[in-house]
This record gives C-alpha cells, structure tokens and sequence, in this order.
C-alpha cells in the first residue's frame, strides 16, 4: 500500500519518527542535563556504552540496572523460571533501557511496551497459579528484527511506501514459537533500505549509530539489535542472515551473532519485501546476543519445541548437544586472505593474535591456502547475482512506490542495479550457478575431511566498523550463506591508533574506508565456522576458542 501521493516521502518519515519518539513515556526520557556536555549524532565520535548514559539516567532504579547489566538471558531464564525475578520487573527493566538506547543511537522501529508489560503480568499470575513456567523462555524480554510479523503490529520493514499500511493479522512462525515457549517480545529494530547494506540506515526510521563510537556503522541488516544489545537493551534479540545480516552487526558492536544452517530455526510467515523462489541461497534467523552461552541456549529452545510443527521449510533435526570440555584440543583451519579484499590491520593482528593463542594452547592450527578457484571474491561475486534472482525488481518497485531516494550506503553498493547494468537472471545461468556453488560445496567437503578439521577459524570482516556510509562488500561472512555454513562472530580486541597506525589503499566496493584514528578502540572479532548442520559443533568449539582467547 502506497503512501497518500499528496505526501512527500519527507512527510511520511517525520510523521513516522515523530509517532515513535511518542511511544517512549515521558519517564523514560533521559534528562537534558546529563546530555548537556555530551554531543550525540552521527558525527560526534561519542562512545555512549562507555559514558554509561543508562546509569547517569536516574531513570532505571537500583534493582533493574543490576537485571539489566549483571545477567545473560540463560541466567534471566533460569532465575524467572524460579520466581526470583518477576516478568513484570525484569520487562520493565528492559523496556526503559531499550528506550533510553533509542535515544542515544536510533536503534528501534515498533515499540509496545504496554502490551509486553501485560503480557509479563499475565506470565507471573500463570507462574503463581501452577507452580510451573509456562516454557523455558518464561517472562524473558526477547527483541527481534524489524522484518518478523507480530499481530497487532506494524512490519514497514523501513519502506516509506509501506508506512501507512495496518497492523498485522497474523505472527511469523518463529514469534508463535517464541510465544509458546513464553517469552515477552517488546521492541522491534531497526534494518537497511531494502536489507541491502551493512549500513543500518533507511528513510522511514533514519540511521542506528553504534554505540561504541557514534560516528562508525552498526552494521547490518540487523543493525538495530547489534546496537540495542551493546547498551543492554536486550540480551537476546533474533536477527536473520543471508549475507552476514547477524554476524555484521555483531562484530561492529562488539557483540555475539550466530548464523545457524538453514531451515534449523523457522522463517516462515516473515516479511522479506521480495520476490520469493528463485534463489537456490536461503536466509535463515538466528540469535544476536551477549554471551555464547545465549546463543547456545537460544538454538536448543526453539529446535527442542519442533520448529517444523510451526513450518513447513523448518528441518527435523534435533539438538545435538556437543560438551565444550575444558581441555579438548580441536584441529582449527585458518582461512587464508584473499587478496582482492585485503584484511585492515586491526582485523589482521586480531587474526593472528587468536592463532598463535591458540597454538600456545596446545591446538593444532592448520593454514588453509588460497584456492584461486573457490575464492572469497568468487563466492561474494555468486551472493550478488543470487540477490537479483527477482524478476520483479520488487525492492527497487517498493521505493519507486514511496516516491523516495536510495539511500547513500545502498547506491554506493548499486546492490538494486540502478546504474543500468541490472542483468536479469535466466533459468539457464540460475543452473549454472547452482551447479558452480555445488562445486565449491564440495570443495570445501574435502578440505575438511582431507585435514580432519573440526572448525575454520577466520575474520568476520576485512574491516572493523567503518564510518558511515563507508561499507564495501561483505565476503567474508557472504561465503558462508552460499555453502550454507553455521557460522559465529565473537569479539576479540580492539583497534589502535597506535599499533594499527596505517591505513591501507582504500578501493570502492573493494576496501572498507581505513581511518585509524576514527575507528580507534572499535571491536575486532573473529568468526568460528563450521560444515552444514553442524550448528552444535560450531557454538562448542566457539566455547573452548574463546576461553583460551580471554585467557
């Protein structure tokens, strides 16, 4: 449904951001003296997680800043589940950070915090009444990407054309599962112009700043939960990922993302403003959250409660638990850097740092050599033409609707082809592509096998976050979405001015922009993949990983 053609799609955006600075009550609004001294926007350079806004607030109490700071969603769940906390405390708790992370980095879309506290009273009376928790994610605040479909709620997923259109009738199959295993949903967060960037910013809802410097990216697509869980304004969200839309933000923030194999978590009933059927690649969701533990936690809920009761497309696969033992001595690949997207040198000493760590600790670390014919280049070059397997252009229509621009960080990419060299995908070069990426599947097969790996171990990103407006393609998470590999991002350093002090030749769509000092103290990571349904695996050696990596 197109906006009014009388409004501007200026009009349309105002009108938007003015009804959701609305939803935020009057006290939950932080204070104009402990902003005075402290400039916010996006070229302000503030780090928001480290000036502690949330605390100086006054606006969270004693008891719901230690909910919010001291706990990860597994403990939440567990002491919920006891009656140690409330639903209705440890909601409210979560709600006025979420607002008060809204403020600071523009990281939320819908908001319904009346109808989450609601559901968090109804949640405690049930608990006191059966002495029982209604499921394993009782009273537990889960945030969730823009994209997933709540009844009563609008999903504009950042198109102006789609901002009048009304509340939904119906629930994504995964809010349906989350509901029944008796979490509180409250918030929903903010995505790219047509999920086509790692850059959060569309024209409806604006740009999501990252908390750690609000002058650097989020990351994207599920840039809004990446900022709103650095601020602890969620511990566990659900994002998606077909081209590291959880892993991208997760290493800007400085947070976990877990992109799990397809069809482990339901997609069903989600709204994805294309096209569907025609990509052989598949999106997948997945949790964005604080601690490994989380994530691990997350994945075991939802696959025990039988996602393909709820989805058809969801796969009977059942939880594997795989013991993280302390001790266990893994034979870890090391991706090897492709030279067509060079690592930044804070992504490079991280890398090398978590290597040497590692072999210190007894693992077997194994160098996997580039392979000029399965490149990171060659699989990133396969993603893009899978992105235009739409005949319909839908993304490019849904903006012409809205009568709006292409936003900075999207044209930049030319994702959508409106330079005019679009080349519309035919059945014969669709087969083609599957048959090239079955090929490069295989080639992989026989990599691990051949070297008895249990997991690669490699970068996120060729960069940190980057300035705004600043992102180059993403192949080293987008690689993983082609072979269909579990895939985890966890922090691990920092960048330094002073030991990253030169910057690389920057070359568009190739580089992330450098700026050391700009990016100074931004979070490095690493990322731990693992084979096709070997999710369990993935998430246990990520454990053993980054104890020793914090030893």
């Amino acid at each position: 449904m197109s906006p009014n053609i009388s409004k501007s799609w200026k009009d349309v955006a105002a009108k938007k951001q003015v009804e959701c600075a609305a939803a935020i009550p009057s006290a939950w609004i932080i204070p104009p003296a402990v902003l005075k001294d402290i400039p916010l926007g996006p070229d302000s350079g503030n780090n928001v997680v480290a000036l502690d806004i949330p605390r100086k607030s006054g606006i969270l109490s004693d008891s719901e800043l230690v909910i919010t700071e001291k706990y990860n969603a597994t403990e939440l769940a567990a002491k919920l589940a006891a009656g140690e906390l409330s639903s209705e405390e440890v909601t409210l708790a979560f709600s006025k950070r979420a607002a008060i992370a809204q403020q600071l980095v523009n990281c939320l879309t819908e908001t319904f915090f009346d109808r989450a506290l609601e559901r968090a009273k109804f949640l405690d009376a049930y608990l006191k009444e059966h002495k029982k928790p209604i499921g394993p994610l009782h009273g537990l605040p889960i945030s969730l990407k823009e994209s997933f479909n709540l009844e009563g709620i609008k999903t504009t997923i950042g198109y102006i054309s789609y901002a009048e259109n009304p509340p939904l009738t119906y629930n994504s199959a995964l809010v349906d599962m989350l509901l029944d295993l008796g979490a509180v949903l409250y918030v929903k967060t903010n995505i790219p112009q047509a999920f086509m960037s790692a850059d959060t910013h569309n024209n409806l809802f604006g740009r999501t700043l990252n908390p750690n410097n609000l002058s650097l990216g989020a990351g994207g697509s599920t840039g809004g939960e990446g900022a709103l869980i650095a601020l602890r304004g969620s511990v566990l969200g659900v994002g998606t990922d077909l081209g590291g839309s959880i892993r991208m933000p997760s290493l800007a923030c400085g947070i976990i993302g877990f992109k799990p194999s397809t069809g482990r978590i339901p997609y069903a009933r989600k709204c994805a403003g294309v096209l569907g059927g025609f990509s052989t690649v598949l999106p997948c969701a997945g949790p964005n959250c604080t601690d490994l533990v989380d994530a691990e936690f997350f994945m075991k809920t939802v696959i025990d409660a039988n996602p393909y009761d709820y989805d058809s497309t969801a796969h009977e696969v059942p939880w594997r638990t795989v013991k993280h033992e302390t001790g266990k001595k893994l034979i870890i690949g090391v991706q090897s850097e492709d030279p067509l997207f060079p690592l930044q040198a804070p992504v490079r000493r991280a890398l090398s740092s978590a290597v040497a760590k590692l072999k210190e600790a007894g693992h077997t670390l194994i160098d996997i050599p580039y392979n000029p014919d399965n490149t990171i280049a060659t699989a990133n070059g396969m993603m893009l033409k899978y992105y235009q397997a739409d005949p319909d252009r839908t993304q490019l229509k849904n903006l012409e609707e809205g009568g709006e621009p292409i936003v900075p960080s999207v044209l930049n990419m030319n994702c959508l082809g409106t330079s005019g060299d679009w080349t519309e995908l035919s059945l014969a070069g669709l087969a083609a592509m599957n048959r090239q990426r079955s090929e490069m599947i295989e080639a992989w097969r026989k990599v691990w096998v051949d070297k008895k790996l249990d997991v690669l171990l490699g970068p996120g990103c060729q960069s940190t976050a980057v300035k705004h407006d600043a992102y180059s393609y993403i192949p080293y998470t987008t690689q993983w979405n082609l072979m269909d590999f579990p895939a985890v991002v966890f922090p691990y350093m920092k960048s330094s001015k002073e030991l990253d002090p030169e910057p690389q030749t920057f070359t568009p769509l190739i580089d992330s922009a450098d700026d050391p000092v700009l990016q100074d103290g931004a979070p490095c990571s690493v990322q731990i993949t693992a084979r096709r349904f070997q999710d369990e695996k993935c998430l246990a050696a990520a454990h053993i990983i980054q104890e020793v990596l914090r030893g």
